[in-house]
């Protein structure tokens, strides 16, 4: 009976949220893995002016997760994931949270054996937004490339895409019209709030897996409960943001999250 009540409880959790757990979203290019270059994506620096800057802390995270969801969509590269970097960083002592200098990127770029390495910083000024992306080849020690764009604070995501498509052309990846149709149509979410609350929690579910790690098991379970928080205001803001349910789906299930 226990087992019956169970699977109807992650039934419906499904149903709710989405499953947590589920097939990758198809690529644009059937290229073999093995033949894909490895590309790691570092946090962004947020540049914001210091009376508005925690308000956005979030897309440090969040700008860099969003690219590379895109890169990862398009099918030329294996996307390093997010916890390798973070856990080789911590190693060295690095911090993630938007890497100051070439030299660090490089660094982090080596330590995962990725044959690029992709960072950049943004600023908000008052409804502006401002994005850049540097894309550097690690073996070489060289930057590659540079792109920016700039608009209105509001059409983040659009804003997003297109660096996205523009930073591609240093990776020899350009677009043919189709396919940069299908990835600016990819939208996560419109709501400005939305992306910053889904964003807070997960920085609050890395800072609690560190936690943990540490055995400070209360500590952890308070940032849990706030991750929590943040998921479900993200979805009072955009009620169909699909990333922000299935971390909540998650956080519910008590699974462990790959941000």
């Amino acid at each position: 009976m226990k087992y019956r009540i169970l699977f109807s409880s992650l039934f419906i959790l499904c149903i709710l949220f989405g499953c947590a757990v589920g097939p990758r979203k198809p690529v644009l290019r059937k290229i073999p893995r093995s033949e894909r270059s490895d590309l790691v994506v570092l946090n962004f620096r947020n540049d914001t002016a210091k009376n508005r800057a925690k308000e956005f802390q979030p897309w440090e995270l969040g700008l860099a997760s969003m690219m590379m969801t895109d890169l990862e969509s398009i099918g030329l590269f294996n996307i390093i994931s997010s916890k390798d970097v973070t856990d080789v960083s911590r190693n060295r002592g690095l911090r993630i949270a938007g890497i100051e200098t070439e030299a660090d990127t490089l660094e982090v770029g080596k330590l995962v054996s990725a044959k690029y390495a992709l960072t950049g910083s943004f600023v908000e000024m008052g409804g502006e937004l401002r994005m850049e992306a540097r894309v550097f080849l690690v073996e070489k020690g060289m930057q590659l490339g540079a792109a920016s764009v700039m608009g209105k604070t509001e059409t983040f995501f659009d804003l997003e895409k297109q660096l996205v498509i523009k930073i591609l052309k240093y990776l020899e990846a350009a677009l043919n019209d189709e396919e940069t149709s299908k990835i600016a149509e990819n939208i996560e979410t419109r709501s400005i709030n939305a992306s910053l609350n889904n964003y807070a929690g997960e920085i609050k579910v890395i800072r609690a897996d560190e936690l943990k790690e540490r055995g400070e098991i209360k500590e952890a379970d308070k940032e849990l409960q706030e991750a929590k928080k943040n998921f479900k205001t993200a979805l009072k803001h955009d009620p169909n943001y699909k990333r922000a349910k299935r971390n909540l789906a998650k956080l519910v299930m008590g699974m462990p999250m790959t941000i």
